[in-house]
This record gives structure tokens, sequence and C-alpha cells, in this order.
């Protein structure tokens, strides 16, 4: 094994395409802003706005991905010298390289949000054109290219990709990427696609570095078994309290500006109950030591059953993070999915435990508006063009978007991609009906009916002021593009 010898000559380096190497001015869920395509308005804009480059000293980024985190520390304890840089500045180091990792979440512009995206507006996926520029100051390098992360699925899509890349590497990594970088050191010839499983939560490493935007993951995997999903069908595995609050010291240290609990769920964590009910003591004990540490923490996602079956505990961390008062609110990504009792029986019945697929109506209507109450704003996905999927499953879904009118939120419809991890994979994509418009312009009303407020909320205290403006003024261009636009997607309606 190779031992760490001078940093400034490292003979592995780490990167990722720009689009994720960015804070986003400290605001992750802005983070979705890459995944607009080109035309829409230009690309030095997007990156303005949505991944303006991460801080860094020489080339080496002073926060990356949390994944890549991850990776770089497996291979700092192995004993590899490694060092992570902003793909901008990954010249200066490829003459000293002989192996580059880089770490994907939508290289190939094929993720729900891009697709849906693009189905719309047409044009290449701002993650597309920054994978591209990437691999374009690569094209010279002799050394070995391996590429994980969650979007590495996609080169089994289009593999032509696979001619530029030596290692593919599709699930989670930490146990096998020692071996691949060694190999790649001494040489040797690499499998083109190397599928990982889960690893055991006591072989998961704490990261040495700080992570973008101080995320930290508490569990992993979800469990539910949703058949459209990745996460889901993986065992749920919670990372010790210890390794978390210890990952949490060190982003405060670095100077993140705050927190952000990430898992599928972050309201399941501890929990151990087949029907996956909150354990709330063992949530509470979660966000009580983190809060030790700072009082800025956010949640990545959260179910609406979670929500639904313990209402007492979004209550109770509300008044823990001093929500409305200290945080003026509390972003968090849910899926809503559908409203069809039908379509979630037959694909995702486990989204509804502890309640059945009939209920799932009055439970997303139960836990928006407890989100609604506690300030908690949640940021809801909708699955459309499902295998098998008819125009009266999408006219139950838009009656529930209508029903919730009332209620603080974004929902987004997301167009369904069989990815090759998903138990659905290799299911026939479909194409966007005029019910499926309908839809749209329902989700669009409903968002712009809450755009103004959310908008004060989320950059309440932000300091850039240009950048503040900036938002604000897009979300102007975006409100009157739609009265421009909503009279002609009036057509579609029924």
């Amino acid at each position: 094994m190779r031992r760490s010898e001078a940093s400034s000559k490292p003979e592995v380096i780490l990167t990722a395409p720009a689009t994720e190497m960015s804070t986003h001015h400290g605001k992750e869920f802005m983070g979705f802003g890459t995944c607009t395509p080109t035309g829409v308005m230009p690309n030095w804009l997007v990156k303005f706005f949505f991944y303006p480059k991460v801080k860094c000293k020489k080339g080496i980024a002073k926060f990356a991905p949390y994944g890549l985190r991850k990776i770089e520390s497996v291979l700092i304890e192995k004993g590899f010298n490694v060092a992570t840089v902003h793909p901008y500045d990954i010249g200066r180091y490829l003459r000293y390289a002989k192996v580059v990792g880089i770490s994907v979440m939508d290289p190939l512009g094929f993720g729900p949000a891009s697709m849906t995206f693009a189905s719309i507006f047409g044009g290449t996926p701002t993650t597309k054109v920054e994978f591209i520029n990437l691999m374009e100051k690569l094209k010279l390098f002799q050394g070995k290219i391996i590429v994980g992360g969650p979007g590495a699925w996609q080169f089994e899509w289009d593999r032509r990709w696979m001619d530029n890349i030596d290692c593919v590497v599709v699930g989670e990594s930490e146990e096998v990427v020692p071996d691949l970088f060694e190999r790649a050191l001494n040489g040797e010839e690499l499998p083109k696609i190397v599928t990982s499983k889960g690893v055991d939560v006591e072989r998961i490493p704490a990261i040495k570095n700080p992570s973008v935007n101080g995320l930290v993951e508490v569990s992993r995997g979800c469990g539910r078994g949703c058949r459209f999903c990745s996460e889901t069908v993986k065992r749920r595995r919670d990372i010790p309290l210890q390794k978390i609050v210890e990952e949490v010291e060190l982003n405060v240290r670095s100077g993140t500006g705050g927190i952000l609990l990430h898992a599928e769920d972050v309201l399941l964590y501890g929990c151990n109950d087949p029907k996956f009910i909150p354990n709330e003591e063992k949530v509470l004990k979660l966000f009580q030591e983190v809060k030790k540490v700072t009082w800025n923490i956010g949640v990545s996602h959260c179910s609406l059953s979670a929500v639904a079956s313990k209402p007492s505990l979004v209550e109770k961390i509300t008044e823990l993070l001093e929500i409305g008062e200290r945080l003026p609110m509390l972003g968090v990504q849910t899926g809503l999915e559908t409203g069809s009792p039908r379509i979630l029986e037959r694909y995702m019945r486990g989204k509804a435990l502890p309640f059945h697929p009939n209920e799932w109506r009055e439970v997303v209507e139960t836990a928006f508006a407890v989100m609604h109450d506690n300030l908690w704003i949640p940021a809801a996905t909708l699955l459309i063009c499902l295998p098998e999927e008819r125009d009266e499953d999408v006219i139950k879904t838009i009656e529930l978007v209508e029903d919730l009118k009332d209620y603080r939120s974004l929902i987004v419809p997301l167009v369904f991609i069989p990815m090759e991890v998903c138990s659905l994979r290799g299911a026939p994509k479909a194409n966007l009906r005029d019910v499926h418009w309908e839809l749209l312009y329902k989700c669009m009303e409903h968002d712009m009916r809450w755009v103004d407020e959310l908008s004060e909320y989320y950059l309440e205290g932000f300091r850039n002021a240009i950048v503040k403006f900036g938002y604000r003024t897009f979300a102007w261009w975006v409100k009157r593009a739609w009265k421009k636009r909503k009279e002609d997607l009036k057509l579609y309606a029924f």
C-alpha cells in the first residue's frame, strides 16, 4: 500500500463536476437549479445563481460533496496520497496524478429533475454540460479514471462514455475503492463496471474534511421498497450518534454556516418498527446532541407518513430548533408521488406505512397541515409517467394538488426514469400526455401562489445582497413568464 508523500504531488486526485463542487450560496436546495437546461438562461447566469465555485486554496477544495469526502476518508486511512480539487483547477495536479476519481450525481442529464426540465424546455441540462467540461480537461490524461457516485448508473444507459473511463462503480463504494485505486496505481487493468452492495455501518468511515453545506449522514438506505427508487430497496442503517456528532463538530470547526442532517427519512432515525413509526426518543436525542454543537440545523428529507404518524415529534423538533424565532423556517424534501391509491398500491405500498394505501390522501393532507402549522416547508415531488399509469390516476393526483392549495409548499412533478439500480429498471419510458400537462399546470399554479412568501422565508438573513436580489428577480421573471404561458397551457385543461 502506498503511504502519503508530499501533499503537493498527489498520486490520486478526487473531484466532481463544477455543478457539485459548490455550496450553492449556502442554500443546499438551490442546487436543483443546476438541472436548468441550456437555452433557458445563459450558462454564466446559471453558474452565478446556482453553483459558484467552492472556496479553494491552490485548487484544493475547502468543501466537497459528502460522498466524495467519504471516499477521500477511506483512501486516506489506507495510506493513499490524495488531493480533492475543484475541476477548474485540476490541470495543475494532473502532472503528478496516476488516478483520477470522479463523483457524479447527474453526469449525462438522465436524472428525474433534468429529464423533466428538458422535456418541458428542451436543451441540455447544465449538469451534463459541466461533466463534459470536466472530461475535456482529462482528454490527454494518461492515468486511470474511476467514476462513482449516485449518478454512476447513467453510464450503463449510455456506454459511449465508457471508452473514456477505466472503471465505473455503481452502488456504495467504501469497501471496493481501496483495491480498485491500488490496482490503478499499479497500472493494472480494471473491470469496466463494478456493482457494490450495501456497506455495514461499522465500515463507513467518518469524513476527515468538511462537506458542502455541512451535510452529515445520519442514516443510509430506506427499506420502504418503492419500485421506482434506488434508495428504497437498500436496507436502512443508522449511523452511530457519536460518529454523527464527530462529523458535525468537524464541519462547524471548518466554518460551515450550519448543519444539514441527511437521510432518506431523518424522522426514522433509530426506528426498528417494521411499520415505520418514528422512535420519538431517539430522534429527539439526535437533534439535542447536534444542537449542543450548533443551533443552525437543517433536515434533508422526511416522509409524509412519518409526519402524519407522529405530529408531536414535528412539534417538539420545531420547539427545540426554535423555528419561527431563531430559524425562520425548515425546508425539507418529501415524496408526495401520486394521488392514486392504485398507483401507490402497485409501485410504492411501503411509502404509506404505517397506514394503508387507501388512506394516502388523508395521510398527505394531515402531514401538509402539520408542517404548515410548524413552518416546515415541504418541497414535494410527484412521479408521473409510471408504467401502466392511466389518465384517471393522474386526475386523482390533480385533485389532491388542488386540495393542498392552502398549505405552504412547493410541488414538483418529475418524469419517471427507470434507473438501472431500481426494481423497475428496463421499464419503457412514457411520453407526456395532455393530462400530464394539466397536472403541470396545476402544480405551477400552486407554486406561484406560494413563491413570494417562501422566497422571503428562505432568503431571510441571507447576506449576499446581489445574489439575494438576483433570486428575487428570477422569481419575478418566472411569475411573469408563467402569466404569459398559462393561457396556452389552459388548452390542456379538461
